[in-house]
């Protein structure tokens, strides 16, 4: 173990344990004893049941931030599910961006790694979050969060087409991974840079992510047919199948969330619904309001293209609002939308994120100007 006592070192790790290891202990001798003394039993099914009833309360400094470690999670993996933003690069030990002092509760390194810890961070219980995972159900850590896009670089990586299929007849899914020893640090809202090359041609576009910070590793976006999008045109003629390399940089844009415990609206224009969803699926993991509210503006027949997943959120969340609307015009639809919000969920006291066409974007910001919104709760980008 490595405790967050001055004195502590490598020699705590192998040897002596917390008294909730040792009830932990005498939980997996009765576990395997049940496994020995049972023909049918499956050991590694009762071994994965005993492993995930272990539950860690982690306190964050300074942020105050609170999250909980279960399972086999390291503290880092723990932290990304709960949408905070740590500090972190490599994921695997090398490059040593991730780590933190542990002030108090016990840790438990999980593999050897190759950033060198000095003796003077030791003692003061300095360890990776990306190789240890909690070892009391108590732990206090000190590490400074991304508290905007300023502070998460550009990152340049090779990643691989995991899946492409279609959500409408012009909108597809895109979902990439990253390698196994390569992580995306994104905040939700931002966007990447895709370069490929295939048939001949070479292609780049910059798409927003859909998904949420929490999986750095699978991302995903919503590709809408465009002639004058080459990366697009490869996707939608089946060039890039499952398998095909891809280089990506990132992330760029500021339509983040901004600090505040206001209640959330967001308003979406055809596939200007990725970046909201990926704002939506991280304001869940966090709990960042007691009351959300989405408005969607589809301009042809097929642009909800994902609306049962947003009548799933609303039914799951007694305080989760949602209003789709059709228009051709977005411009007379971005108005029609922001007034039919307004109607259900008064929006001068939310914070509104707004994403879609220019043109809605401009027409469904003067609607919320107009509704009384302050234009400092007001965030758009235009995709």
């Amino acid at each position: 173990m490595i405790a967050s006592t001055p004195d502590c070192g490598d020699a705590v790790e192998v040897a002596g344990a917390a008294p909730a290891l040792n009830e932990f202990s005498d939980f997996l001798e009765r576990g395997l004893a049940d496994v020995l003394a049972t023909e049918t039993a499956d050991p590694i099914a009762i071994m994965d049941d005993m492993l995930k009833v272990v539950s860690a309360h982690v306190a964050v400094r300074p942020s105050g931030h609170e999250f909980f470690v279960e399972g086999r999670d390291t503290l880092l993996q723990a932290a990304l599910k709960a949408g905070l933003r740590f500090n972190y690069g490599c994921g695997n030990g090398t490059c040593g961006l991730c780590k933190a002092r542990v002030v108090s509760g016990e840790v438990t390194k999980l593999a050897p790694h190759d950033y060198p810890l000095s003796d003077t961070e030791r003692q003061q219980g300095h360890v990776l979050l990306c190789m240890h995972s909690a070892a009391s159900s108590e732990i206090v850590l000190e590490t400074l969060e991304a508290s905007g896009p300023d502070d998460i670089p550009e990152q340049q990586m090779a990643v691989r087409v995991r899946g492409v299929k279609p959500l409408a007849s012009a909108t597809l899914h895109l979902h990439l991974q990253t390698p196994r020893t390569t992580r995306l640090r994104f905040l939700a809202g931002q966007s990447v840079t895709l370069s490929a090359a295939a048939a001949g041609r070479e292609a780049q576009a910059t798409y927003a992510i859909a998904s949420c910070p929490c999986d750095e590793r699978n991302l995903h976006f919503h590709i809408r047919r465009d002639e004058g999008d080459a990366l697009a045109t490869l996707l939608f003629e089946g060039a890039l199948p499952v398998g095909s390399a891809l280089d990506l940089t990132g992330p760029v844009g500021d339509f983040v969330f901004v600090d505040s415990e206001r209640p959330l609206a967001f308003a979406a224009c055809d596939e200007g619904f990725a970046p909201i969803k990926s704002l939506i699926e991280h304001a869940m993991a966090v709990d960042a309001a007691e009351s959300m509210s989405l408005g969607w503006l589809a301009t042809r027949p097929d642009g909800h293209y994902l609306a049962n997943q947003c009548r799933a959120w609303s039914d799951s969340f007694d305080q989760f609002r949602f209003v789709q609307c059709t228009d051709t015009d977005a411009v007379a639809g971005a108005a029609a939308l922001i007034e039919a919000m307004n109607a259900a969920r008064k929006l001068d006291d939310c914070d509104v994120y707004v994403a879609g066409p220019a043109s809605f974007v401009d027409a469904a910001t003067k609607t919320l100007r107009a509704a009384g919104v302050p234009d400092e709760q007001t965030h758009s980008v235009p995709t």
